[in-house]
């Protein structure tokens, strides 16, 4: 379309927040619906945001369309984080040509991934959405394996598993924040530590963070949000297709040296449980394949993402 005109986000004369806020929740309020914190924190404001490979598309002065980019400093690896054409304006190309100037800013070794970034929004593209998944498989990406977010209503779950005496569950002391960081970093990926810095820095507090103890150590940790605090991870960015009394977790995990024993199990059954204590009803967990593990808690696939990928 002539009348289409496509700017980089360096390049926008005004604040487009607003407009890329309405925008969202015209199109996807039903299945995604966005709070303007959520859309600050992941996107506009997040510090790996591209400015030059992020794009808006204007009909006249309408926002129309946005492509959401993300750079790894390295610059080799490229995030698309978000990609979205007004209803009305769809079918017209709007779409490709977003996604073509996004590419043609790109190093011809570059590695891209859609979803999956640092303060993700998706952990890949929307199963519901096929549409978009014929798009990008139509446009080169190779589109494969599945990531689901489950939900289950913990109200009245009841306790199966036994936790040994030698180990405690509980919410962290702030004094403890030092520990949960030397504990990620040794035994976990650098994303989950980075992740975990970047919560801490925004909450200023591990008041959401549960921690695993063996007789007083540090060995496992959980990062849980609920209805009655204020923050907002992965688990609950679509809080607003939930309950009132919603609640999540993610990600979780036990140190090397004490895998493979069940205290994941008794672990993550020890957060159900206090979460269901501070009232939490219907609870999340993100981006995960465990789905037999979650199900023998009743998790039920809640949505459903594929991966795609692109080597320029």
């Amino acid at each position: 379309m002539s009348d289409i005109h496509l700017y980089p986000l360096s390049k926008a004369k005004n604040n487009p927040s607003a407009a890329i806020f309405h925008l969202w929740n015209r199109n996807l309020k039903h299945d995604f619906p966005i709070s303007k914190r959520l859309l600050n924190q992941n996107l506009l404001d997040h510090p790996l945001l591209d400015l030059n490979r992020s794009f808006l598309a204007f009909a006249g002065k309408k926002l129309v369309g946005f492509l959401m980019a993300k750079k790894h400093p390295s610059g080799k690896k490229v995030w698309i984080s978000a990609m979205l054409v007004e209803r009305d304006f769809q079918r017209k190309g709007i779409g490709s040509r977003l996604l073509l100037a996004f590419e043609e800013k790109l190093s011809s070794d570059a590695e891209i991934l859609i979803g999956t970034d640092p303060g993700h929004l998706f952990p890949g593209l929307p199963d519901e959405k096929a549409e978009t998944i014929r798009f990008f498989s139509q446009k080169g990406y190779k589109v494969e394996g599945n990531a689901f977010d489950l939900i289950a209503n913990i109200s009245a779950y009841h306790p199966k598993y036994e936790l040994d005496e030698k180990y405690t569950a509980r919410r962290l002391r702030e004094e403890e924040k030092e520990n949960l960081l030397f504990l990620i970093k040794k035994n976990f990926s650098l994303r989950w530590y980075e992740d975990t810095v970047t919560l801490l820095e925004r909450e200023g507090s591990v008041r959401g963070t549960m921690g695993l103890f063996k007789e007083g150590s540090l060995i496992g940790f959980a990062h849980t949000y609920s209805f009655q605090e204020d923050g907002l991870g992965p688990s609950v960015y679509w809080k607003g297709l939930l309950g009132e009394k919603y609640g999540g977790l993610g990600p979780i995990g036990v140190a090397k040296a004490y895998q493979g024993k069940g205290l994941g199990t008794a672990f993550f059954e020890k957060i159900v449980l206090s979460l269901q204590q501070d009232g939490v009803e219907d609870m999340v967990v993100d981006w995960t394949i465990l789905l037999s593990y979650y199900g023998k808690f009743g998790f039920q696939p809640w949505k459903k993402y594929v991966h795609a990928k692109k080597i320029i």
